[in-house]
């Protein structure tokens, strides 16, 4: 449930209530001549009894026919049904009005009309009893809108105000009266509708108390009688909900969920959070959810439950005012928990149940010569689980030798779970890999470990997820090594290490230096890919905060990539896809707050490019006051497709006083080059309100004088020549699924292996590497005529075969040694493209020797053992008359190859295989002879008939054939 669905439903339930409340009205309204074009009908005085009316009467007064505000009929046009209108007049100007009105339709969505009169603003300022009203609505142009569900028909005016304020200062009490239940000493709505945006909805409850424990209960812990909660300021809490149709119905503070500053402590009870709540459940509710800890004395055992409370309905009865449900409706606790303190064992869990239906738990126990602590989450529709099982040896582990331990070990299983890399991405750079590698206090940190392993793990349908952990100390834990393999099943499958390093000297209780570094690794196959991310989040060294990440990315595919940067990129590079932004290698020096220095610092290597750079900033403060420092540096090379490079210093000082600087000096400089040099930058100085600055640009050197064309002519073709001229650009491809009837002797297989032969059914490739294909291209190491190069025929025998775009072969080629680029391109595009390199051809008038017939008996075994009545024939008559067929098929195109070419000769057939359909173009024993029919034995046709696929035909039959 999102905040918009909520405004939806509220604005549903009101618009239905209201137009029920009008149906009840319509009956008093007659035709008659009226205002705005005929629409604005006689006014009405309908006697008391309607809820709507009654409620209207009560916040603002009598409605009289010739009032401030009073009721209309309304008629939209001559055929539509009667409607009713709420009108705001200024009573010293009649023409000047404010009208909203309400049509019912049959089977359809009400119509409402909002129509205010240009010329000024049109007012109401009323208190009764203990209700006031203020409303406003002003217009320069005709403001003339209608809904009926959807978009209004016209939008307002640009110029157009309004504004409503209902408030209401006598208490009243939701729910019980005994607890539990709300108590409220006031509230105030109010609607503003400004020039442009949405109209605005802000509900403010005032002295908001809250009647968490049924009265009963609350006197059997001492609390007070009808269950009260103290607040926590005099006077009870302000709680402001606000509405509109954009950001939805939700609490001030964002969301649909606002925690109460609220605590209370009664023997043997206490909060642990209060927070009221917004839901739509079987209609729109408020709730009050209470988190608890109980214990009794004397016993070692403590009890948790979340988020237990009840809510209570808005209800909107046809026959009754609006008002909160007198019967709170239970809530079920979406977390219960226990904690177990018995020397030597101790331990707790958490059990938790979330909005999709799904559960899950967090137990740990130490039984003295082992810890175990495990997570689950489980949910159906699909059915998945994932668990993760922990065990923790006591110090100092398990010794290895040479002074490793093992600490502890375990694993993670997810069924209908996945792998999120960019979950367990934000984990290693915020530091928090701890959260899946044994985390400490696992019941305490119940919802951020069950969290973290939710956005990590994701469900996913047919997918599975398998890691094993390990970790390993050494020095009594001074260092500590956690890893996890995981591996995401099955096809495409992805591996993923996750690791977690933490060096604490001297003493890993109290270190004076940790070092932490977490690791994420990945290896995908299917694109390939191998990425490493390293994140020293969480380190310091003697209280200095140390921060900074490592990153390597080696990819292939279409999006080739090789990138390997600690400290991130250079601030006029552009990241490649999938490359996160890298947080600086940082230091941060702040000994007791007067002096600091900061230093950050990076390095890069890419596919053509290296990048380095930093930043020194110093700073000592008194008071506001003091003097700041800056020397930064940036560097790039870039080396295709033609060396180039830039480098920028800039460095400063300046005198601060509470905030406001007094005097500086900076200077920036940058050298960019070679042919031709560059060098540009800026100088200035500042005093209080005097500046003075020196800017100065100065280029030297002659670009390469390369002109288009100085290449010899005969370059590129006679490069081409020599490439397609070699053996190893012509590759015969065997077919992948070997489709034949064919099968070869020894010696013809060492020939097509060899490559002297051609498997008959081969497809032939032709590639080469020196240019792309099918693409303009003005460079050839060096500057050349925009030219463009393609495939026209490939001649085989007296063959003359046409390539087609499905049939062309594709490579990758270095975008600077054929493409001209400029300089942010050489800085950001991809540093390969895929172009066309070459093609594959069918050859065709292919001569193949004489054949000979050969045997192919073979046996049938049937595991398990089919049993004789149902399986007469010994064979497995679809596979072996759909193979057949296959093979017939591939023969007879052989066979028809072109006129001339010698054919197989097949001998008086030999029966073997009957086949459920003829084979066009198959020649027996000469062109001109038919093919020879048998009806096989009655088993045989019996097992045809009732196995074949096609409708029974005439059977014709194969042989087997083999060629030297």
């Amino acid at each position: 449930m999102t905040p918009q669905d909520l405004w939806q439903e509220l604005t549903r339930r009101l618009r239905d209530y209201a137009t029920a409340q009008v149906r009840a009205l319509v009956g008093q309204v007659t035709a008659s001549d009226g205002l705005l074009g005929g629409r604005l009908l006689a006014p009405i005085v309908p006697p008391p009894g309607n809820p709507l009316v009654d409620l209207v009467r009560d916040i603002a007064g009598d409605l009289t026919v010739d009032g401030p505000l009073r009721l209309h009929g309304w008629r939209r046009t001559a055929d539509s049904p009667f409607g009713i209108a709420l009108v705001l007049a200024d009573p010293a100007d009649p023409g000047l009005l404010a009208v909203v009105a309400l049509t019912p339709r049959e089977g359809a969505e009400p119509v409402i009309d909002v129509v205010v009169t240009p010329g000024g603003e049109v007012q109401l300022h009323r208190d009764v009893g203990e209700w006031s009203v203020r409303a406003r609505a002003r217009t320069d142009a005709p403001w003339d809108v209608s809904f009926d569900g959807g978009a209004p028909a016209m939008a307002r005016p640009e110029t157009a105000t309004a504004g409503i304020r209902i408030a209401r200062t006598v208490p009243f009490q939701a729910g019980m009266s005994s607890g539990p239940g709300l108590r409220i000493r006031g509230f105030s709505w109010e609607l503003a509708i400004g020039p442009g945006g949405p109209a605005g909805n802000t509900l403010v409850l005032q002295g908001l108390e809250v009647s968490a424990l049924p009265g009963d209960l609350g006197r059997l812990v001492g609390a007070a009688a009808d269950g009260q909660v103290a607040p926590s300021r005099p006077g009870g809490e302000v709680i402001t909900l606000t509405g509109d149709p954009v950001q939805g119905l939700r609490f001030a503070e964002g969301g649909l969920r606002a925690a109460l500053p609220v605590r209370f402590a009664l023997p043997g009870l206490q909060s642990r959070g209060i927070a009221l709540t917004l839901s739509a459940d079987g209609g729109l509710r408020i709730g009050v959810l209470v988190s608890l800890s109980a214990r009794i004395p004397g016993v070692p055992l403590t009890a948790l439950i979340d988020n237990a409370g009840f809510t209570l309905p808005l209800e909107l009865p046809e026959g009754g005012r609006p008002r909160l449900g007198a019967q709170p409706g239970e809530v079920s606790p979406d977390g219960i928990g226990v904690n177990l303190q018995l020397p030597p064992v101790s331990g707790g869990g958490v059990v938790r149940r979330f909005d999709d239906g799904s559960y899950a738990g967090v137990i740990a126990l130490d039984l003295g010569f082992v810890a175990v602590q495990a997570v689950a989450r489980f949910g159906h529709s699909p059915t998945r689980f994932l668990a993760m099982l922990g065990v923790v040896f006591p110090p100092p582990g398990i010794q290895v030798g040479f002074g490793f331990a093992l600490d502890a070990m375990g694993g993670l299983v997810g069924i209908n779970h996945r792998i999120d890399v960019d979950a367990l991405r934000g984990l290693v750079s915020d530091g928090h890999a701890d959260r899946i590698l044994f985390p400490d206090r696992i019941v305490e940190r119940a919802d951020e470990v069950i969290g973290a392993l939710s956005a990590a793990f994701p469900r996913a349908a047919g997918r599975f997820v398998i890691a094993p952990m390990v970790r390993i100390t050494w020095g009594g834990r001074m260092v500590s090594l956690s890893g996890a393999l995981v591996l995401e099943l099955p096809a495409p499958a992805q591996a993923v290490i996750l690791g977690r390093l933490v060096v604490a000297l001297p003493d890993p209780v109290a270190p004076l230096v940790r070092l932490q570094a977490s690791v994420l690794g990945r290896f995908d196959p299917s694109v390939p890919v191998v990425e490493v991310l390293v994140s020293l989040a969480g380190s310091w060294v003697l209280g200095v905060a140390v921060r900074g990440e490592i990153y390597l990315l080696v990819r292939g595919g279409d999006q080739a990539e090789f990138v390997l940067s600690a400290g991130g990129f250079h601030p006029r590079y552009r990241r490649p896809p999938g490359v996160p932004a890298l947080q600086r290698l940082e230091m941060d020096l702040a000994p007791g707050g007067l002096y600091r220095m900061r230093m950050q610092a990076y390095f890069a290597v890419t596919s053509n490019s290296v990048q380095f750079g930093g930043q020194l900033h110093l700073q000592a403060m008194i008071a506001g006051c003091g003097v700041e420092g800056w020397l930064g540096l940036d560097a790039l090379f870039v080396f295709e497709p033609v060396f180039s490079f830039s480098v920028a210093i800039r460095a400063g000082i300046a005198v601060r006083a509470f905030g406001v600087r007094l005097a500086s000096v900076g200077l920036s400089f940058t050298l960019e080059g070679p042919t031709p040099w560059h060098a540009f930058g800026s100088g200035s100085v500042s005093v209080l309100f005097w500046d003075a600055s020196l800017d100065f640009d100065i280029e030297w050197g002659e670009r390469p004088a390369v002109a288009a064309g100085r290449l010899p002519p005969d370059r590129i073709p006679a490069d081409l020549a020599t490439a397609i001229g070699r053996p190893k650009s012509w590759v015969a491809e065997r077919p992948p699924d070997e489709r034949t009837g064919l099968t070869f002797t020894r010696a013809a297989a060492d020939a097509m292996a060899a490559g002297s032969l051609v498997h008959p059914d081969a497809v032939l490739r032709v590639d080469q590497a020196v240019i792309p294909l099918d693409v303009d291209f003005g460079r050839y190491g060096r500057r050349v005529d925009d030219q463009r190069w393609s495939i026209a025929e490939v001649r085989v025998g007296t063959a003359a075969l046409v390539p087609t775009p499905q049939t062309a072969l594709y490579t990758r080629f270095v975008r600077g040694q054929f493409f001209v680029l400029d300089e942010d391109e050489q800085l950001t595009a991809p540093p390969t493209a895929v172009h066309a390199s070459g093609t594959r051809v069918q050859p065709a008038g292919a001569a193949t020797g004489a054949g000979h017939l050969v045997d192919d008996g073979y046996e049938t075994a049937y595991e398990p053992e089919q049993p004789r009545d149902r399986l007469p024939w010994q064979g497995s008559l679809r596979d072996e008359i759909a193979m057949k067929w296959i093979a017939g098929e591939r023969l007879a195109r052989w066979l028809a190859a072109d006129v001339g070419v010698p054919r197989i000769a097949m001998n008086a057939p030999t029966l073997r295989v009957a086949v459920d359909a003829p084979v066009v173009g198959l020649v027996v024993g000469a062109p001109a002879t038919v093919p020879v029919e048998l009806a096989p034995d009655d088993d045989a046709w019996r097992m045809l008939r009732a196995q074949a696929r096609t409708a029974p035909g005439a059977q014709r039959l194969l042989e087997s054939w083999e060629l030297p």
